[in-house]
């Protein structure tokens, strides 16, 4: 039941989603007429727009590399620490205390 329904979900996502094919005949007119220069909207480089500035990033790009991997490297101590405390803590509690003698 849950293959059909994937599937049908797939198939209605490609339906949705795919172009439909038009012929040559039924073309829209505004597609064969040429067009006559560039449209009056399209702002140009002369129309009062400055340029943004670039973001100068405060770190080189050696100096990021060893950043992320900084990070990368105490993630995974403090994941491989937690499992050796967990391990430890596991082994302690299966240890059965020894039965004192009987004297």
């Amino acid at each position: 039941m849950q293959r059909k329904i994937i599937i049908a979900l797939l198939l209605s996502g490609y339906i949705l989603t795919a172009s439909p094919q038009t012929s040559p005949n039924t073309q829209s007119p505004a597609a064969t007429t040429p067009s006559r220069g560039p449209a009056a909207t399209t702002p140009g480089p002369t129309q009062g727009y400055q340029e943004v500035p670039q973001y100068e990033p405060p770190f080189s790009a050696p100096v990021i590399t060893v950043i992320v991997f900084a990070v990368m490297a105490g993630i995974i101590g403090i994941i491989l620490l937690s499992y050796y405390l967990s391990v430890n803590i596991k082994r302690r509690a299966s240890v059965k205390p020894s039965q004192p003698s009987r004297i």
